[in-house]
């Protein structure tokens, strides 16, 4: 498997997964589902703000300090934007490749998501309540617009490796 298709399959589950189990048990300890719901939006601040943010912080004092050595010039010299990186200090570059794609596809599901909870919440109550049937429909569609969310990216970043040769 491509690194890209490991990174939001295998390694997201794995970093996940933990943390379903404790939204699970928090969920059926509250009345509100608040803890619940507070552990999700922790973990990912968590996942995105210091997962990515720290290492590029990192990333990029270590290129401002090291410069642009003749190995960062290699590696960079066939980019498009080579002439406006090849200036000043050393820069950390992090190239986004299909990254617009998937954060579009991902922010889509994202919104079906919170509809989906809006709905529940005006039918049911609230977002975890109500009859065993809509709650198993609910659970299977959420899934499901993980895996559509996994495919569809999956898709393009194969495309684009096939395209470019990799």
């Amino acid at each position: 498997l491509p690194d890209f298709v490991t990174a939001i399959t295998l390694v997201a589950l794995g970093t996940s997964l933990p943390d379903t189990f404790a939204s699970k048990a928090a969920a059926e300890q509250d009345p509100y589902a608040d803890a619940s719901i507070g552990n999700v939006t922790g973990s990912n601040s968590v996942n995105v703000f210091l997962g990515l943010g720290l290492p590029w912080t990192i990333g990029s004092i270590y290129w401002a300090a090291q410069g642009r050595t003749s190995a960062w010039q290699e590696k960079y010299a066939s980019k498009a934007r080579f002439d406006e990186w090849n200036s000043g200090g050393g820069k950390f570059i992090v190239i986004g490749g299909d990254l617009g794609y998937s954060v579009v596809i991902f922010s889509a599901g994202a919104l079906v998501c919170m509809s989906i909870l809006f709905l529940r919440r005006k039918v049911f109550g609230g977002e975890l309540g109500g009859p065993k049937v809509c709650k198993h429909i609910t659970a299977v569609i959420l899934v499901m617009i993980w895996v559509t969310y996994v495919i569809l990216s999956s898709i393009r970043s194969l495309q684009s490796a096939a395209e470019s040769g990799c």
